[in-house]
């Protein structure tokens, strides 16, 4: 029998609903925070940002924010257009999709099944599904896909996320999603990764955690969560609905691209609900985040702060049970952003501080100015982690700053070649960026597009390095002159002594990410890109020695073969793909084997050959 979820069951609920009013001082913190937005690292004598000039610049049209600080929404705002045609402004209960924080509501709902009994956290997720059934193969048979799995994205499942559908075109039952049959826009969520084994997100993977709880409840997705999560904690403006129903558009915004042209039909349908198909306001999500928060100090909600607690601890990466989880300056933060066709949102709350912050916007460039309110809003209200006040610099003479000077190699293929330049430093990594690092004491420096602090310290044994402390702390030994990495080789032109490096590198240290399957498929695909198809064809060629088994290392081989000119080797390419694809070859690049094949038979019968 289903517990009773009835608003009084989450302490306080009447009060935390009647928080959105603003505080005495909300008027002058929000001014602040609408003429404060800043970039990652603000330095004594720059200036900061409007939000109205950051919306206008990105093309945004309209943002809604709800700040919370001692668990509490302090308060809550509306900026521009949430439809521009019809010249409607956002207010603090406009509607938004949320697009992936669907994910968090989502998993909180299905957790409520586990400690029912009803679904099992680490068992074969198999046993709950009715309906349809994740596929079996040597991977399945092997370690089968589990509820916890699919939460925190390790069950090795396909398509990472979904486009929607279009307003008035087809809309796909789930089912028909889960194996990419007509009209699903995407390909089959199949496990082609040994489930357990590597952290990969997958929308795909909400998609059948959604049919789960379909299955062992007997309803519908929307009915559900309204009843163990949406109503019992006070999202009274939510839905899981889609499409939206009618009785609800005109509270709804209309969404945008990058650039302002609305989305047609100015929305689209979302059947992944779990994944992607939340409609909500930033109150709400703040009440997400309250709830949360509560649970998490030991009050009652909708889940026991046991699995509360689960929820935040992360598994394979800094991914938990619907989070990503992040140590910020002696903080931990749970937070999710968010992306549906003409919408993005982002929210990110303290675990045990009470404060937090939910934006969203009808926009396909929201992200671009959310992280710069967040960090407006983080240093009005003192979050832990976020830089409060502008920076001093540090003045070094050049005799000081030449001391760092050198190579400091971070792994076995990433090495910082650092020279002294006017007041601060520059930083060259192979085949990454050149940045530039401005003093803060004789030892450290920062540099102004990330929050990352580099320092310069001495080893036990008397050696030098860079520390560099960000989201973790790595560190970088000073080496020799002489010792290089095989990027520097690729980088230069040296293709066949980078490529006999790597080789030695996955002799030494299969396991090693520098020489992954993965990292080559996307360095290839750089170089495809940037139309130097003969770097592309090399380091595709290494990685279907590397990773023989693997059918997406021949099809992409294959595609910048094709970019060549060379249609007989591509077409044999191809082929070789669709050949390792039906033996069941296991890929760790973030394509499956079913993709491979799509886009094989799709690019052979383009080139004129029977696939």
């Amino acid at each position: 029998m289903r517990r009773n979820r009835s608003w009084l069951a989450f302490p306080a609920l009447a009060a935390l609903l009647a928080s959105g009013a603003s505080g005495p001082d909300s008027t002058g913190r929000i001014a602040r925070i609408e003429k404060g937005l800043r970039p990652p690292v603000l330095v004594e004598g720059d200036a900061t940002w409007t939000l109205e000039d950051r919306l206008r610049k990105f093309d945004v049209p309209g943002l809604s924010v709800a700040v919370i600080q001692d668990s509490r929404i302090v308060w809550a705002k509306g900026y521009g257009l949430a439809d521009v045609e019809a010249k409607k402004p956002v207010t603090a209960s406009t509607l938004f999709q949320a697009g992936s924080i669907s994910k968090p509501v989502a998993a909180m709902g299905t957790l409520t099944l586990v400690e029912d009994g009803k679904l099992k956290l680490d068992g074969d997720i198999n046993a709950s599904l009715k309906t349809w059934k994740v596929p079996s193969n040597a991977l399945t048979q092997k370690t089968p896909v589990t509820l916890e799995e699919l939460l925190s994205h390790t069950a090795g499942l396909t398509v990472h996320g979904f486009p929607g559908y279009a307003a008035g075109s087809p809309v796909p039952t789930v089912v028909q999603v889960l194996d990419g049959a007509p009209p699903a826009n995407t390909a089959p969520i199949r496990v082609d990764l040994a489930p357990g084994t590597q952290y990969r997100y997958s929308g795909g993977g909400y998609t059948v955690a959604q049919l789960a709880v379909t299955d062992v409840t007997g309803e519908a997705f929307p009915r559900f969560m309204a009843d163990e999560v949406l109503r019992p904690i006070g999202m009274a403006s939510s839905t899981y609905e889609q499409p939206l129903p009618e009785s609800r558009v005109a509270d709804a915004a209309a969404g945008y691209r990058q650039g302002g042209k609305p989305v047609e039909g100015k929305r689209h349908v979302y059947p992944e609900m779990a994944a992607a198909g939340l409609w909500t306001t930033p109150s709400d999500l703040a009440r997400f985040e309250i709830a949360m928060q509560k649970m998490l100090r030991g009050e009652k909600g909708p889940l026991s702060p046991a699995m509360a607690r689960n929820m935040v601890t992360p598994r394979k990466g800094d991914y938990g049970l619907g989070f990503v989880i992040e140590d910020k300056g002696g903080s931990t933060y749970f937070s999710h952003d968010g992306a549906d066709e003409g919408f993005q949102a982002l929210l990110y709350a303290s675990a045990d501080k009470g404060y937090g912050a939910v934006l969203m916007a009808n926009s396909d460039a929201g992200l671009r100015v959310m992280p710069e309110v967040l960090r407006a809003i983080a240093a009005e209200y003192g979050w832990e982690g976020f830089q409060s006040e502008p920076i001093a610099l540090a003045k070094l003479s050049p005799e000081e700053l030449a001391r760092y000077a050198g190579r400091y190699r971070l792994d076995s293929d990433t090495i910082f070649l650092v020279t002294s330049k006017g007041p601060g430093l520059d930083v060259k990594v192979p085949l990454g960026e050149a940045f530039e690092l401005i003093p803060v004491s004789k030892e450290s420096f920062v540099r102004r597009d990330e929050e990352v602090r580099y320092t310069f310290a001495r080893r036990a044994d008397g050696g030098a390095e860079l520390r560099i402390d960000g989201r973790k702390t790595q560190t970088a030994p000073r080496v020799d002159k002489n010792a290089r990495v095989p990027a520097e080789d690729l980088e230069a032109g040296q293709i066949d002594a980078a490529l006999a490096a790597y080789r030695q590198l996955k002799a030494a240290n299969p396991k090693d990410p520098m020489v992954a399957e993965a990292r080559f498929n996307g360095m290839g695909y750089g170089y495809l890109q940037k139309g130097d198809t003969a770097k592309a064809i090399a380091i595709f060629r290494l990685n279907t020695e590397l990773y023989p088994q693997s059918a997406n290392t021949y099809e992409s081989l294959a595609e910048a073969t094709e970019a060549s000119g060379d249609k007989a080797d591509a077409i044999a390419l191809y082929k070789k793909s669709l050949v390792v694809a039906d033996s069941g070859g296991a890929s760790t690049a973030p394509v499956g084997n079913d993709v491979v094949r799509t886009h094989a038979q799709t690019r052979l019968k383009a080139l004129g050959a029977e696939p």
